[in-house]
């Protein structure tokens, strides 16, 4: 039953929706062991206990008839088809089945179905290879559904081309920490909304809006989105493994901007039940959130989990992301000089590649490290070493109201190591508070009580 348990924990919430739709089992056992299936799948908590009253075969008929129902929407299989049929077309190899497959869903597919444009595509490929053999009767089939749709896909196509300027805009303006561009917002939700698009289109699409959101570090105007998206994963428009595990991250990060960390954390295991390409970005979104909601022991465990994969990611970003989260969680568990050593060994190794990515990111963590392990020294040595790092924090965060922790660190350092006195820490804290117009963080709170203790209290900006 091993095999079968695994299965079942490896169900989404979602699939659990679209396999209660189904009505087909005559057995009552096996009616009874799908019930359980959806039930578990739909609550990660219950336990799924199988009867040994009841013969095996039948688990491994609902095992196994699950996945056909589950197969025959995933619109990534499909596109695997699609691939293999291309590549057959090509290679002057395509088979009978394959053809006759082909030829059924070009009498009924739509322009709004997932992959809509590489359906037209291979059409427009496969005419050529059918023209060329005298097979006039198919030849007439293909070219019937290319004229017929010849204007949605110009219009795919167009869309694509505009969602990909606007891309590049987006990241322009990200990069420069500017405000986002409202026109960006309107056009990619007209385009995501639009019910007679591909679907493979609308996904782009929403990616870039959750980057809007994520960037902009707000996401109440794409509420009506994640609920549309939902509904058209249980409907089976999106569905996929892959997307549904996408879905189900970015919910984490939706929830977790909303402060609700409990519906973050919930999705984040969800989103984590699939282990593919985006496996350690998924796990880090996770850990971020148990961090902030103060379950640094949880986090570890998941980032211990993950440390392979991060040693072996040619993805920067995420290895990044990865080591900063685990400095972090080593302070807050109570081994911050082991936090520390992790932070050292690591920005020796990439000292060239962190300042292209989430330095900000890893330098507070390691300081933060530093801070709670009495190194101030080392502090004040790093920053007299890059002394960019407080302009480039400045840049960062200016007319974005946030406080300027590294800044903030320096000057927790310089007093605490005699260089200067508690009055100039005060007013250097002051006049940073007072030029960013913000409010101190948790974080800068937090590290002013570890290293001043009862001095704190001088220092806090009135």
């Amino acid at each position: 039953m091993t095999v079968f348990n695994k299965f079942v924990q490896s169900l989404f919430p979602g699939e659990a929706v679209i396999l209660s739709r189904y009505d087909g089992l005559v057995d009552v056992e096996k009616k009874l062991i799908l019930q359980q299936v959806i039930e578990h799948a739909g609550n990660m908590n219950a336990d799924f206990k199988s009867d040994p009253s009841i013969d095996k075969r039948k688990y491994s008929f609902i095992k196994d008839w699950c996945n056909q129902k589950l197969s025959t929407h995933d619109v990534d299989i499909r596109l695997s088809q699609l691939m293999k049929l291309e590549e057959n077309i090509l290679l002057d190899r395509i088979e009978p089945n394959q053809e006759k497959e082909f030829f059924h869903i070009l009498k009924v597919l739509k322009p709004d179905d997932y992959n809509f444009v590489k359906y037209y595509e291979i059409s427009r490929l496969f005419r050529h290879y059918l023209q060329i053999r005298f097979r006039r009767k198919e030849t007439d089939l293909v070219v019937d559904f290319l004229e017929k749709y010849r204007y949605e896909y110009e219009v795919g196509r167009q869309l694509n081309d505009k969602i990909h300027q606007a891309t590049k805009d987006i990241l322009h303006y990200y990069s420069k920490k500017k405000d986002f561009n409202t026109e960006w917002t309107d056009m990619l939700s007209s385009i995501f909304f639009n019910e007679s698009n591909d679907g493979a289109t609308r996904i782009l699409a929403w990616i870039r809006l959750v980057f809007i959101a994520n960037s902009s570090n707000d996401y109440s105007f794409l509420k009506p989105h994640f609920e549309l998206f939902e509904a058209k994963l249980a409907d089976c428009t999106f569905y996929s493994r892959r997307i549904m595990a996408n879905f189900y991250s970015q919910f984490l990060l939706f929830y977790a901007n909303m402060h609700d960390f409990d519906k973050a954390v919930y999705y984040g295991k969800l989103s984590i039940k699939l282990k593919n390409n985006d496996y350690l970005y998924y796990s880090n979104n996770l850990v971020a959130v148990l961090l902030k909601n103060k379950k640094a022991a949880e986090g570890l465990e998941h980032l211990k989990y993950t440390s392979s994969l991060a040693l072996d990611s040619t993805n920067f970003h995420n290895k990044l992301t990865h080591v900063s989260y685990y400095i972090r969680a080593l302070t807050d568990i109570g081994k911050p000089s082991q936090a520390d050593s992790r932070g050292f060994v690591f920005y020796n190794v990439h000292k060239k590649e962190i300042f292209h990515y989430r330095w900000h990111l890893f330098f507070t963590a390691w300081c933060r490290a530093m801070i709670f392990s009495g190194k101030f020294n080392n502090i004040i040595k790093l920053f007299r070493s890059y002394p960019r790092l407080i302009k480039d924090e400045t840049d960062q965060i200016y007319n974005q109201g946030t406080f300027p922790i590294l800044a903030f660190i320096l000057e927790i350092a310089l007093y605490k190591a005699g260089n200067h006195d508690i009055s100039i820490c005060k007013k250097n804290i002051a006049a940073l508070h007072q030029r960013t117009n913000s409010t101190l963080s948790d974080d800068a709170i937090e590290m002013g009580k570890v290293a001043l203790g009862k001095e704190w209290e001088a220092c806090l900006p009135k």
